[in-house]
């Protein structure tokens, strides 16, 4: 009893010790990266990004491209001329987004938006170079301005024309992989700034006339809940799957993202409790599905695979100063693993995929798996075309750098990071289908479905 009491007690001393050696580095961490504003610190930080891309980016020949080692000597200067946190983090988020990289980002300590910033409540989609709104929050404002989705924005504050704009304000500083991600994702940022701020715009209604607009940063609706764009409400807020039985006993099946472990539970239930006689085909839409975790993902192939398949392929290179002595290239590492179906009830019946420009990372595993198993036609839009797992890394005054670790390809080597997943028949909304509310993606996969 007295070697429990004495081992006990010894246990409780290392216990208190390691948890406060823990709390004062983490103390000392803080203090690190406590913001000073010294020429040192705002150079470390730079550098911190340079390094951990230069060692560990899997696309080296972006970083060819750009000149990657020449590019950090230009933002030197600029960063050293940064006067506040603020426009030192600018000068970051552009040069991070040279490298065009959908899982590789900046944080700021605020954030993905800065405090006390907000948009109206209208959802942006950039379609063959035109600024269409998609979606509108029931607001007075947006009732009395007559914002209605097919409307398209030509110019912003003292005529700016919109694309430029973009340009300027938003890719600047934000990039996705692919230019059809950056169109789809992007417009998020266009209208965000000080809350309550008024924003002049320049629309061209449906019957092409052209008009004057104001609109307030105020993203709250009538309902007194705030707006927010499909992919995010997806993403963050969305717990379950949502059903529904369309015309010639087809089931719809939307899957909002991968990130949530009631999501795969849902589907379970949904695959043991359907009649497989009474469906002559499943609809799965993956338009605004962003991705997750991937174990989530093939919980849910389980349950829709015929065979075993390899999933998609992780390749990430591995530095060595030795190899580069002697003058030898990089060595990749490949890493996949199998997915299994499971061995309760299943749904072998033909699926029909739903793509879309935020159908990303997870979401195209999903795909490529039953595209893979030959399980699935797809219809719709070109996928984001980018995937990876970050490394994040502290960046002075608390922000968080992140970078891509790994780029996936197909079981087969096929590469899609830099281009997306094109789709078996491609069909894209019009500014009429979005102005009438028609899902014509929808209606090609049921009629495909239909044929089959």
């Amino acid at each position: 009893m007295k070697k429990i009491i004495l081992f006990a007690a010894i246990l409780f001393i290392c216990t208190f010790s390691i948890n406060t050696m823990a709390q004062q580095n983490n103390n000392l961490v803080k203090d690190k990266n406590q913001w000073t504003g010294t020429t040192e610190q705002k150079i470390w930080g730079l550098m911190t990004i340079w390094s951990e891309v230069k060692f560990g980016f899997p696309y080296p020949e972006k970083l060819a491209q750009i000149e990657w080692d020449n590019k950090v000597r230009e933002f030197i200067p600029q960063v050293i001329e940064s006067d506040n946190m603020e426009a030192y983090y600018n000068v970051l988020m552009e040069f991070v987004a040279l490298l065009n990289d959908s899982h590789t980002s900046i944080t700021p300590p605020w954030g993905p938006f800065k405090p006390n910033f907000d948009m109206p409540p209208i959802e942006l989609r950039i379609l063959n170079d035109k600024f269409i709104i998609t979606r509108v929050g029931e607001s007075n404002e947006t009732a009395s301005e007559n914002i209605y989705p097919g409307l398209e924005i030509l110019e912003i504050d003292n005529n700016i024309p919109i694309q430029k704009y973009f340009q300027e304000k938003v890719l600047r500083y934000y990039s996705q992989t692919t230019k059809q991600a950056d169109e789809a994702l992007l417009g998020a940022y266009l209208f965000m700034g000080p809350a309550g701020e008024k924003i002049k715009l320049k629309v061209k209604d449906v019957d092409g006339s052209n008009r004057n607009i104001e609109l307030s940063r105020n993203s709250i609706c009538s309902n007194g809940q705030p707006f927010m764009y499909q992919f995010l409400i997806n993403f963050f807020i969305a717990n379950t799957i949502e059903t529904k039985m369309l015309e010639n006993d087809i089931l719809y099946v939307n899957i909002p993202n991968f990130g949530n472990e009631q999501i795969a539970s849902d589907f379970v239930q949904l695959i043991d409790n359907l009649d497989i006689n009474g469906v002559n085909g499943m609809i799965i839409d993956v338009r605004y599905n962003m991705g997750g975790n991937s174990k989530i993902c093939n919980k849910i192939l389980g349950c829709l695979l015929n065979n075993e398949i390899k999933s998609t392929i992780m390749n990430f290179p591995n530095y060595s100063a030795a190899n580069k002595a002697w003058g030898k290239e990089t060595e990749w590492s490949k890493l996949s693993h199998s997915i299994k179906p499971r061995d309760e009830k299943k749904y072998l019946g033909p699926i029909m995929l739903l793509l879309g420009p935020t159908t990303g990372s997870s979401a195209e595993d999903f795909v490529i798996a039953l595209k893979t198993d030959q399980r699935a036609s797809t219809v719709g839009e070109k996928t984001s075309g980018g995937g990876g797992n970050g490394l994040h890394s502290m960046l002075p005054g608390g922000g968080d750098f992140t970078v891509s670790t790994f780029k996936s390809t197909y079981p087969d080597g096929t590469e899609y990071i830099g281009i997306g997943i094109k789709p078996d028949y491609e069909v894209q909304p019009t500014v009429k289908d979005i102005f009438e509310n028609r899902d014509t993606i929808l209606e090609k996969g049921i009629e495909v479905l239909l044929s089959k």
